[in-house]
């Protein structure tokens, strides 16, 4: 379902959001029905199907909230993937997203959602990414392509977790700094050419 851009219609599932968002201090997601989020955010049953098809799909509108803020930064700067300076402004833009948006993060640090958040963030990197990781990165074929983002959704969320969990008590600069010294530009360099010569060895 293609979301409307008519304001009413923005207007309408921001008050679906707001309202998910409300019932989930009070009840937990599994409780919470349809009905319970019309009625919360003032409008009959049959208008949240003019919006979203499930409950899950609507959470997931919230979740690509977050996801929009962030890639919608990253189109603001001119970076390339190579440069470190471009790739620690980057992975301090996630962290700094996930901690402006406290609120919704303690009610979805709650859920289950981790299949959720991983075909999500992978859908927004490939759309985003996929055509530039080929184009930046000499030696990355469209099958490596897939498995670096693969791995930099996977990463990203894996060191996300916890943090949140931590109460995000470390700046989003120091978790940058070291997830970049973990798995950063120069060590996918490395890990691009040892494959090739692998494979073509």
């Amino acid at each position: 379902m293609t979301p409307s851009t008519d304001p009413r219609a923005i207007r309408s599932r921001k008050a679906f959001q707001n309202s998910l968002i409300d019932l989930l201090k009070i009840k937990s997601y599994q409780t919470i029905t349809i009905a319970d989020i019309a009625r919360h955010a003032g409008f009959a049953r049959h208008t949240f199907y003019n919006h979203y098809e499930t409950k899950d799909d609507l959470l997931s509108n919230i979740i690509d909230a977050i996801f929009d803020n962030f890639f919608s930064r990253l189109e603001k700067y001119n970076f390339t993937l190579n440069q470190p300076e471009g790739e620690l402004m980057m992975v301090s833009s996630f962290f700094k997203v996930w901690r402006e948006s406290e609120e919704i993060v303690g009610i979805l640090n709650n859920l289950d959602i981790d299949d959720v958040l991983i075909k999500r963030l992978n859908a927004y990197f490939t759309n985003y990414y996929y055509e530039r990781v080929l184009k930046e990165m000499p030696g990355v074929d469209f099958e490596l392509a897939k498995y670096m983002i693969s791995f930099n959704t996977y990463t990203l969320l894996g060191i996300l977790k916890p943090w949140l969990n931590d109460g995000m008590k470390h700046p989003p600069e120091v978790m940058a700094k070291f997830l970049i010294q973990l798995s950063g530009s120069t060590q996918r360099r490395q890990a691009v050419e040892r494959f090739k010569d692998i494979i073509e060895g």
